[in-house]
């Protein structure tokens, strides 16, 4: 009677072992399915291919996630939204000074003058005529101080130049509009 006692507890302990490791086996499957909808959510908004990794990974248990590690996309929206900021913020430090300091409109590396608000952004070298950043000491590209070179007369942001505006005056004489009155002339100062 020993030896059947010993051997219906091996069993037992087998069938528990066996019970236990399939428990184990069935939660790893479920957990490895979970991962996978979960990975590939984070690495793509296609539906489809989301339905279609989750269900390789269910059907084809611990091959399809073998296969899905292989063919997933390598990187996550969350670092792909990454690097297009630093992409972004690179172009931007690329571009630094493509902003009028005045006004924070947009202007090109070679305009010498804001086109929006009219302020004076660069100024060119006396000796190779390249526009230099006014903050600039000397020019990068022939070695000349900019301090030392007066900005040429040409260069001047215009000043205010006079324009006649002829302004008619509409005179009523008991609700007629007469067109025959004097015109008074108006001088106004106005930017070119």
């Amino acid at each position: 009677m020993q030896i059947e006692d010993v051997i219906v507890e091996i069993e037992r302990i087998v069938r528990v072992g066996l019970t236990v490791l399939f428990t184990y086996l069935v939660a790893l499957w479920i957990a490895a399915a979970w991962w996978t909808f979960q990975d590939i959510r984070s690495r793509t908004t296609d539906l489809l291919l989301q339905v279609t990794a989750t269900v390789l990974v269910i059907v084809f248990n611990f091959p399809g996630l073998l296969i899905y590690l292989l063919l997933r996309p390598q990187r996550t929206l969350a670092e792909l939204y990454d690097e297009s900021l630093e992409e972004e913020a690179l172009l931007r430090t690329m571009n630094e000074g493509a902003l009028c300091p005045a006004c924070g409109q947009g202007i090109e590396a070679d305009f010498l003058f804001c086109p929006s608000c009219q302020a004076r952004v660069r100024q060119l070298c006396q000796r190779c005529e390249r526009p230099l950043l006014l903050r600039w000491s000397m020019c990068p590209y022939c070695g000349t101080s900019a301090a030392a070179s007066p900005v040429p007369q040409q260069m001047v942001r215009p000043q205010a130049v006079p324009r006649v505006v002829i302004e008619p005056e509409l005179r009523t004489i008991e609700g007629s509009i007469s067109l025959d009155a004097p015109i008074p002339l108006r001088q106004t100062n106005v930017a070119p």
